[in-house]
């Protein structure tokens, strides 16, 4: 797997490097300038050691004028004195001798025998001559004496040379504790170096990472988290990513552009009063209806704000700002004047609005006839009401035809005996039964469809419910445990006590029943956005889904000794109140009716 490093890893790295290269170069400057330090020393040394004996040849000479010069300053106590007084362990040259020019040792101070050592002595020249690193590999690698020499002149001719030798180690000894403190100095100053750009990138790289994070928003806006990204997005490069933004942004704008121009055709095509705005409350699209509607044709709504377009205090334009304002979305009745006149005309106006990040982003404003609008909750109620109707029916007509069918086939054994001359009575006994039976379905049909005269009047349904639990009070008898739970304070409707009562009273009849062994039923009132609730669950063994749309037809059952009456009067009383039952069951689990009804 390639490794891909993080702009901080790479900016750590690039400093971390740069930091090594300057302490390594500030250490190998000083440990070369050492060198040659010592170098030059022992060179000023020799130059030093010269000029003393030249003084002390000159002297000689003239102490013994008599003699060879070379013979008058070999005799020198104090040429001797010198040239041993250089060397030494404590001194700065193994050996030291002053030859003549024919090559006769005129003095010498010598405690190893190294002068004519071919195998160790090399001259300084061959250490001079090489780099620092060469330098330092040919002292620390190998066991060399370096030799040094200098020409003394008597009346300006070459008279001798003073060689001078030093070892190796003698260098090495004087180098190793300037070195190795070099060497400890650039690694504390490499250390805290590195230790503050370490805790220095973050700080360094703060615009940076407020760039990468802008990136990762617009990548998640721009929906390119739905392609593979790299396991450390952070790796990539920035112009990469920003390159991939402005290809991606650039296929996004040609799409929403496509996208808007088919919505406005959509839009445009509405019958609807329809008026699409954005976050500055501004007409991005608006329906040919709604445009006549509010501007009668006279100016155009795209483009423009509401409170521009409208003014201020007109009733959509407070509308909006009371729905931007809340962040929610509203609906009231309005009266405006329509189509550009003076004609008032009252509407619904309903404003839905759209979030981002909990802000509201847009809007869609719909406006309705509120005349219509009437007549269609008006038709919507009635099919709701037939729909019923038909339920009900439905269970009727499946009622009828056994007894029919039954019927059809006596009769027709009834022929068959007469014929026969045996005797009729047993199936005109069971036919009798049949029309009984039969006369029962169409009573209790009649009976159930014949119109109700509600008498409404205002009741709490708390108290309705706990007088209910007192006439099923042989529930508990059978095993069964109430539990109640009561919303708080008076729950107010308008009902018909002993209708809703009787309805009430035949589902908890019914959760009973599913519970002959005994269990819990749970029975809980409450309201809800203008509604009063009231629900009631049972344990029971619940109702498959393929049965649920049954339960409330007239005659249905699942009970052996089941009328099929109970639920199908509880929603037929719930239906006459204007209120809805639902139902909700899990097989296993048990069942709950939940009613709503509207709050006086």
């Amino acid at each position: 797997m390639k490794w891909e490093p993080s702009v901080r890893t790479r900016h750590l790295t690039v400093i971390i490097f740069l930091i090594i290269v300057v302490t390594g170069a500030l250490v190998c400057f000083n440990i070369a300038r050492l060198l040659n330090a010592q170098t030059s020393s022992r060179k000023d040394a020799v130059e030093r050691l010269t000029d003393q004996m030249y003084t002390f040849a000159q002297q000689a000479i003239n102490n013994r004028p008599l003699e060879e010069p070379k013979i008058a300053i070999a005799l020198d106590d104090t040429v001797r004195s010198l040239i041993k007084a250089s060397t030494g362990e404590t001194k700065d040259f193994i050996y030291c001798a002053l030859i003549s020019t024919d090559g006769a040792i005129i003095a010498q101070s010598d405690p190893l025998n190294l002068l004519h050592s071919v195998s160790r002595v090399r001259p300084v020249d061959q250490l001079q001559t090489g780099r620092w690193y060469r330098q330092l590999f040919q002292l620390w690698r190998y066991d060399h004496v370096y030799e040094m020499s200098t020409t003394i002149s008597l009346s300006k001719k070459p008279f001798a040379r003073l060689v001078a030798g030093v070892e190796s180690s003698t260098i090495r000894q004087k180098l190793s504790p300037s070195i190795k403190l070099s060497l400890i100095f650039g690694l504390i100053i490499a250390s805290l170096c590195t230790l503050t750009a370490v805790l220095s990138s973050s700080l360094v790289l703060w615009p940076l990472r407020e760039v990468m994070d802008s990136v990762e928003q617009l990548e998640a806006e721009s929906a390119m988290l739905a392609e593979p990204r790299p396991v450390n997005a952070e790796m990539q490069s920035i112009a990469q990513r920003l390159r991939e933004l402005g290809r991606r942004f650039a296929g996004n704008r040609t799409e929403i552009e496509a996208i808007r121009d088919q919505l406005q055709q959509v839009v445009g095509s509405l019958s609807e009063r329809v008026l699409l705005l954005d976050r500055e409350r501004r007409v991005l699209m608006a329906s040919p209806e709604a445009e006549k509607m509010l501007s009668g044709g006279h100016f155009t709504l795209r483009g423009q704000k509401l409170s521009d377009a409208l003014s201020y205090n007109h009733p959509i334009s407070s509308l909006a700002d009371r729905a931007y304002t809340s962040g929610q979305s509203l609906q009231e009745i309005a009266t405006i004047k329509v189509n550009g006149t003076q004609t008032p005309q009252t509407i619904v106006a309903s404003l839905q609005i759209f979030e981002d990040r909990g802000q509201p982003a847009g809007a869609l404003l719909t406006l309705r006839d509120f005349e219509t609008l009437q007549r269609l909750e008006t038709q919507l109620d009635f099919a709701t009401k037939l729909a019923a109707l038909n339920r009900i029916t439905a269970g009727v007509a499946h009622e009828v035809k056994n007894p029919l069918h039954a019927m059809v086939l006596h009769l027709e054994l009834l022929g068959a005996k007469l014929d026969a001359g045996l005797d009729p009575r047993p199936h005109v006994d069971i036919l009798m039964s049949e029309v009984n039976r039969l006369k029962r379905v169409v009573q209790t049909f009649l009976d159930f469809t014949r119109p109700v005269e509600l008498k409404l009047q205002q009741v709490d349904a708390n108290v309705l419910v706990r007088e209910v639990i007192l006439l099923a009070a042989d529930a508990r008898a059978q095993g069964v445990n109430i539990e109640e739970h009561y919303g708080k304070g008076p729950l107010i409707i308008k009902a018909d006590p002993d209708l809703l009562k009787q309805a009430l009273l035949n589902i908890i009849i019914n959760g009973c029943q599913v519970m002959p062994a005994g269990g819990q039923l749970v029975i809980s009132t409450g309201n809800d956005d203008g509604h009063v609730l009231i629900s009631i669950a049972d344990q029971g063994p619940g109702i498959p889904e393929e049965s649920r749309d049954k339960i409330f037809n007239l005659y249905y059952t699942t009970k052996p000794k089941g009328s099929g009456i109970g639920l199908a009067q509880a929603f037929r009383a719930v239906q006459l109140h204007n209120g809805r039952i639902k139902v909700e069951s899990e097989v296993g689990a048990g069942t709950c009716f939940r009613i709503m009804l509207p709050a006086a």
